[in-house]
Parts: C-alpha cells; structure tokens; sequence
C-alpha cells in the first residue's frame, strides 16, 4: 500500500467503528440492563411461546391467539426451527449475530448507493445502530424486533439494486421481483407493522416505476405469499370467539392522537444533522422555513387554547424520549415534544418538497399504521427513520445535504447517541 492511500483512510472513523462495534459486543454482557421493553418481553411470553411452537406446532399455530403476541407467528416459527434455540444462552448470542449482520447489510446498501464517500465512512455511520438503546435491546434478548430489522434490512437491499436497476433503465428479472416480495412478505409475517414497507413497494411499481411486465410479477408474487396469512386469518377468526390480538390495540382514531408524537420521532433523530445545517441556511431557506413553523405553530396552539393536546400529559406507556424528558422536567409537561413535532412538520415539508410522489407514497403509510396503535412506542422507529435516511429512500435537499457532509455527520451522530444510551439505560434503571 503506497503512501498515498494510506493517508486516505479515515483514521478516526475507523477507530470510533471499531470501538462502536466492541461496546456492542461488550454490553451484551450487561443485558440485563437494556431500556425498553424486550427482557419483559422474553422472560414473560416470547420464549415460552418458542418452545411451545417446538412442542406442538399444530396446535400452537392453531391456537396462536392465547399466546399474547399481536404479531403473526412467523417469528416464533422461525425460532422454533432454528437449531440456536436449543437454550436461552445461544438463542440470545445468535440474536446478537444477526443484529451485527443487519449493521452489516446496513453498510453495504451505504456503500452500495454512494461513491463518493469511502466504504469506511459508510460503515462507520452504519455501525451507529449497534449503541440505539432500543435496537440493541431486541438484538440482546431475541425478541422478533430484532429479527424483523434483519429482514428489513435484507428487502432494503433488493430493493435499492432493483431501483438503481430501474433508474438506469436495465431489466429487471423476475427472479429479482420475487426476492423482494418474499422478503417483504416474510417481514409481515414476522411483525405485521411493517405492511407499510410492502405496501410502498407496490405503489412505487404502480406509480412511479409504471411498467406492467414488471408489476404485474410484482402483484401476482405477492398474492401467492399473502395467501398462508389469509388462511391462518381465516381459521383464528372461525375458530374463536374473540378477535385477533392485533385489533385490540389499534384505532383509527389514534391516528391523528398520536401524530405530535409521531413526528418529534424525525425530528429526535434528525436533530445533530439540523444542528449541523445551520451554519449553511441562507435567508431565503430561513424565511421559508420560518412560514411552514409558524404556520403549524399558529395551528398547535389553536389546538393547545382548546385542550387538545390534555392527552399527552399522561402516557404511561409509549411516547417516547422527548416527551419522558417532558416530565422529568416538569409533571405533566408536554411542551418541548410539541416544539420538537412543529420541527418533524418542517422535516415532512422538507421531504415532500421534492420528490413529493415517491417521499409521499413512503412517509403516509409509516405515519398511518403506525399512528393506528394505542401505544406509539419510540422503538417502532429505532432505527427505521436512520434506515430510510441514509439509505436515500427519502431523497431530498437534506438527504443530498447528509451525503456531502457523511464524515462531520457520524462525530454529531456518534456523541449524540452515545448520550441517548446511557441516559436511557439510567432512567430505566435507576429513576
């Protein structure tokens, strides 16, 4: 290696990669420690669930309601034949693997999408999600979260080759549309909430992409995968009297309830990159930007004056960092989650700016059937919104942004997540 190149490595990412990459590791020692809710989760039901499923198949699929998992069985499926889950030590250390995998196909669509940033730079923002507090929570204790981002990722990956493919006007073969579709569709099976994943996939095919010898693969592909959950659909709604799990948490009503919350999601992990941006905002970005606050602004507190946002003073469950922060700081106080929504509606009207149809068609179903749960949970988004980002999904000014700035965006990133660690472990533990 000549002298020349070896200037060329990034010294400092590469060592924060690695070092990222060792607390991972390291703190599954202490798993016992990790916010959120999956060690409760595992010790209560997900495990019991797993070796019921080793047990009794049959019945277990057949009586998959009485097993206190709003989800559709293929996570326990899936676990019951892993040859991991012979004991709770090896099923946990294979759930670490396929969390540090996921931070590797993570990686490679970074460097797949990017040519101008090193794949070290690319992995070194990719490795963030190994210290996401609610990531590694599921990555630790084998919780179907964790499987679920694996597979997240794996459809990501397919299809971003399948995009570029589009864009630069290559066929796409068949093979390559069933691949995403039964990736996707496993993905539902393992956690019904990512049907909005899916559900972009077919719009952008019939809106965007508009090529019928390859949507009507696409449909056709993804009816023949839906029918083993129709069926099971079927036999759980024949075969007792009360409804599927899932539909008791769920309401549309709730979907406006928790937009507020929804949205100071983004702008929680949006955050070091508009403190990044701001020296770069010139008048004219400021004066527009200023309208669409102050217009959302005028709007909340019209809703604030009439008692609509009494709600949030009282989660007991979900909600998030900023609104727990909320009421560290004062009891029942909300008003620094409603200062950080006002700024995810900024972030949105970023999005949908330019692009609109193919950012619109991507952030409506997330927002929708995530906004239907009574309980809108942070790691729902852990780290769904890093995904989306930086892997250009959402492509926008901020995006083209991030991508000429990669380098003093992962020391932002790196520092602020940190934080968010160890702060979450601390109240979780210790408040």
């Amino acid at each position: 290696m000549n002298l020349k190149t070896t200037n060329s490595i990034p010294l400092g990412h590469l060592f924060f990669s690695c070092l990222i990459i060792l607390l991972y590791f390291v703190g599954f020692i202490f798993k016992e420690y990790v916010p959120g809710g999956s060690p409760e989760d595992f010790n209560n039901f997900v495990w019991k669930n797993i070796n019921n499923f080793k047990d009794d198949f049959y019945n277990s699929l057949i009586n998959y309601n009485e097993m206190a998992d709003a989800n559709f069985p293929g996570f326990y499926i899936i676990s019951s034949l892993n040859p991991f889950s012979h004991s709770v030590e090896t099923f946990h250390l294979f759930s670490l693997l396929i969390g540090f995998f996921t931070f590797v196909v993570f990686g490679l669509i970074l460097s797949l999408n990017d040519n101008s940033n090193s794949k070290i730079i690319n992995f070194s923002l990719a490795s963030l999600i190994l210290i996401l507090p609610f990531f590694i929570s599921r990555s630790y204790w084998g919780t179907s979260g964790g499987l679920a981002w694996f597979f997240f990722i794996l459809c990501l990956f397919y299809f971003q080759k399948i995009k570029n493919k589009i864009e630069n006007n290559v066929i796409v073969s068949l093979p390559n549309i069933f691949i995403l579709c039964f990736l996707t569709s496993i993905l539902l099976y393992i956690r019904a909430s990512y049907v909005f994943l899916a559900l972009y996939v077919v719009l952008y095919f019939l809106l965007v992409v508009k090529k019928y010898n390859n949507t009507i693969p696409l449909l056709l592909f993804y009816f023949f995968c839906s029918l083993p959950g129709l069926f099971l659909i079927y036999i759980w709604n024949y075969s007792f009297d009360n409804n599927l799990n899932a539909l008791k948490f769920i309401s549309f009503k709730n979907i406006l309830l928790n937009f507020p919350i929804l949205s100071s999601y983004f702008a929680f992990y949006f955050f070091p990159l508009l403190i990044i941006g701001i020296k770069f905002i010139n008048k004219k970005i400021f004066i527009k930007y200023f309208k669409i606050f102050s217009l959302f602004f005028v709007f909340y507190l019209f809703l604030l004056i009439l008692n609509k946002f009494e709600y949030l003073g009282s989660y007991d469950y979900g909600g998030g960092a900023i609104l727990k922060l909320n009421y560290i700081l004062m009891k029942n106080n909300y008003f620094l989650l409603l200062l950080s929504s006002l700024i995810g509606c900024c972030l949105f009207y970023a999005f949908l700016e330019k692009n609109f149809l193919e950012n619109i068609i991507l952030i409506m179903p997330i927002l929708l059937f995530y906004g239907l749960t009574d309980y809108p949970f942070q790691d729902y988004f852990e780290p769904l919104i890093i995904f989306i980002f930086f892997t250009g999904m959402l492509k926008c000014s901020l995006y083209n942004f991030f991508v000429q700035n990669k380098k003093i965006v992962f020391y932002i990133y790196f520092p602020y997540f940190i934080c968010f660690l160890m702060a979450s472990v601390f109240i979780k533990n210790f408040v």
